[in-house]
C-alpha cells in the first residue's frame, strides 16, 4: 500500500470510533473553558503573588485537558490490540515501519490541530479576562508560550502512543499513563528529596514551557522544558517501534 493509502486508512480508523474522534475537541473545550474560568476569578492579591505567571495561569486547564489527550492516544493505538484487529492491519500493511509511522503521524497531526486551536484560544481568552493582570500578545515570551501550548498536545500524544505500542493494551496503558501524568509530578514536587526529579517529568517540563516569567526553582529555561518533553516523546516512539518490530501481533 502507498503512504497516502495507509495514512487515509489510519484517519478512517480514528473517525469511525466516536470515543476517539471526540476526545480532542473535548480537550480543547476543557483547556479553554477552565482557563477562562480561573482567569476571570483572579483578584489583585493573587496577581501580586511572587510566582504568579499570567500566561501559565491561563493554561491552568492543561493539567486536566491532557487526560483526554492521553485517552485519545491510547485509543488510537490500543483499539486494534483490544479488538484483535492488529493482526488484520499488519497483514494488510506488512511494512511495520510504514504502519506505525502512519499511525503516529495521523494521531500527532490531529493532536497538533487541536493544540493550535486550544492554545491560541486559551491565550487570548484568558489574557483578556485577566485584564490589567494579564499579558499582551507580543510581550516577551508570549509567542513562545503559545507555540509551546500548541505543541504540548502532539508531543503528549506521540509519547502516549509509543507507550501504548510498548504495552500493547488499553487497560495497562491508561492504568500507567493517567497516574504517571496526573499524580506523580505533583506528588514528587512536594517531597524535598525528589523535587528536582519532578522537573524532568514530561508534564512538568512541558507545562513550564508555558511560562513567560522564570521560576527561580527551575533548573532550566522554558524552551528547555519543551525540549525535555520532546525527548520523552521521541524515546517512547522509538520504544513502541522496537516492540512492534520485534514481537508478534
Amino acid at each position: 500500500m502507498s503512504v497516502n493509502a495507509v495514512l487515509y486508512s489510519e484517519w478512517t480508523k480514528i473517525r469511525s470510533v466516536r470515543s476517539v474522534i471526540w476526545a480532542l475537541p473535548l480537550a480543547v473545550l476543557l483547556l479553554v473553558g477552565i482557563g477562562a474560568g480561573v482567569s476571570g476569578s483572579v483578584g489583585a492579591a493573587e496577581a501580586d503573588g511572587e510566582n504568579f505567571d499570567p500566561v501559565q495561569f491561563g493554561y491552568y486547564g492543561m493539567f486536566f485537558a491532557h487526560v483526554l489527550v492521553i485517552a485519545f492516544a491510547v485509543l488510537v493505538v490500543g483499539n486494534e490490540y483490544n479488538t484483535g484487529s492488529i493482526q488484520t492491519s499488519l497483514a494488510t500493511v506488512p511494512r511495520r515501519g510504514l504502519f506505525y509511522g502512519a499511525k503516529l503521524t495521523t494521531g500527532a497531526a490531529l493532536a497538533l490541530l487541536a493544540g493550535v486551536v486550544a492554545s491560541v484560544a486559551t491565550f487570548f481568552a484568558s489574557q483578556k479576562l485577566l485584564a490589567e493582570n494579564g499579558a499582551a500578545f507580543g510581550d516577551e515570551g508570549t509567542v513562545r508560550a503559545i507555540v509551546a501550548g500548541a505543541l504540548y498536545f502532539p508531543l503528549l500524544a506521540v509519547m502516549c502512543m509509543g507507550i501504548t505500542a510498548m504495552l500493547r493494551s488499553q487497560m495497562l496503558s491508561m492504568g500507567f499513563l493517567v497516574p504517571f501524568l496526573f499524580l506523580v509530578s505533583p506528588v514528587l514536587a512536594e517531597i524535598p528529596g525528589l523535587r528536582d526529579l519532578a522537573w524532568y517529568l514530561p508534564d512538568r517540563a512541558g507545562q513550564y514551557a508555558l511560562r513567560i516569567h522564570l521560576d527561580a526553582a527551575a533548573p532550566y529555561s522554558p524552551v528547555t522544558g519543551l525540549v525535555i518533553m520532546g525527548i520523552w516523546a521521541a524515546v517512547a516512539a522509538v520504544g513502541g517501534w522496537l516492540v512492534l518490530r520485534n514481537r508478534d501481533a
